[in-house]
């Protein structure tokens, strides 16, 4: 499957997870708690198995240090200069007033925070290896789907239709394709530094677990659930792995 194909398709996954909100107008926090740990064990396994791992194949071990560190700073600088983007401001928003532009500001920051994931995707497909692409960009559409469903669920609860809910989420997938065809264009630019490349967006996955994804899904008392909800993605990823690369 060509590159921008599937980025496209894991980016409209975030659309598709909301999907649920027809038949339903609210979710539990338990639920959206694990459902995030649920997102956070996909990507520490599509970081760790599918980029870090064949980047030290590559026996450049400095390259993979350098990306890890390169990518993580990327993320926490973009936060810096744009503020309120995080998983647990996004789900909080408060819409009494300015409606139009606080769906705007949560629009941009699940496409912000979808940066690193479509990258990976980019990047994936770049390597020359078509499973690791197609991989990447499974993981990355599998662990949308409930980003979409935590981050839209909210919008009903606060006077949104349903129809704007899932619109909104669909949306918010937009940030995924345009870093695909960003990492795509890095990987061939700059293919002997694949190594780097790859470990940058595992850094950037990195950063975005443990600065959103496991912080936000432990805040609410559910840490047990969203513990599991971590083993389990990180199982679901396994047996991807397992059956796509014997």
């Amino acid at each position: 499957m060509n590159g921008y194909v599937a980025s496209i398709l894991a980016g409209m996954c975030t659309g598709i997870g909301a999907l649920p909100l027809i038949f339903v107008s609210k979710i539990s926090k338990v639920f959206e708690d694990f459902l995030l740990g649920f997102a956070a064990g996909i990507m520490l396994f599509a970081a760790s198995f599918s980029l870090i791992l064949p980047a030290l194949e590559e026996d450049a071990i400095f390259q993979v240090i350098s990306g890890l560190i390169s990518g993580a700073i990327l993320i926490g600088l973009i936060e810096k200069i744009i503020p309120n983007i995080n998983m647990g401001q996004v789900r909080n928003t408060n819409f009494e007033n300015k409606v139009l532009a606080k769906t705007i500001m949560m629009i941009a920051a699940i496409a912000i925070h979808n940066i690193p994931e479509g990258f990976a995707i980019g990047v994936g497909y770049a390597s020359g290896s078509q499973d690791r692409g197609i991989i990447l960009a499974m993981a990355m559409g599998i662990q949308n789907a409930p980003e979409g469903l935590v981050v839209s669920a909210p919008l009903i609860e606060k006077g949104y239709s349903k129809g704007k809910a899932i619109l909104f989420a669909f949306f918010a997938g937009i940030g995924e394709p345009i870093a695909a065809a960003v990492g795509i264009l890095a990987g061939s630019v700059i293919q002997p530094y694949m190594p780097f490349t790859l470990s940058f967006a595992a850094g950037a996955m990195y950063y975005v677990v443990s600065h959103e994804l496991i912080p936000e899904s432990h805040c609410h008392g559910n840490q047990v659930k969203a513990t599991f909800g971590v083993i389990a993605g990180f199982i679901v990823m396994l047996l991807i792995e397992y059956y796509i690369m014997k």
